[in-house]
């Protein structure tokens, strides 16, 4: 059982901090981390949620990731519901001339962490 806690209330998502490069991450529906939050698993079932927290804990453990957390997004958008999570989601702000996260998986696509590969 995880030791994720999730408080939220309506759709959640999971993210955290890929290890190795420290890109903002989103658990997919394949239980794998991807940077692009277009990618996330979102949900309000109570055991898919439960497994989420298990996966976040799992690839925690095997140093994929760190500090994974459920967010609340909003039912009518599918985005966020929180500003810090949705200026999280676009990537950091404070390196002028670099593409922003999500300018990188928009011309890129996004970068997958986990699974079998």
């Amino acid at each position: 059982m995880s030791t994720l806690k999730h408080k939220g209330k309506g759709p959640q998502a999971l993210t955290a901090h890929g290890l190795r490069a420290g890109p903002v991450v989103y658990l997919t529906k394949d239980y794998v981390w991807s940077t692009f939050y277009a990618d996330a698993l979102i949900t309000e079932d109570k055991a898919i949620i439960e497994k989420m927290g298990d996966a976040g804990d799992r690839d925690d453990e095997a140093n994929l990731i760190v500090g994974p957390y459920f967010i609340d997004v909003d039912p009518e958008t599918g985005l966020p519901a929180r500003y810090r999570e949705k200026f999280r989601m676009n990537g950091p702000s404070f390196d002028p001339g670099v593409p922003t996260h999500i300018d990188h998986n928009k011309h890129t696509g996004a970068v997958i962490i986990g699974g079998d590969k």
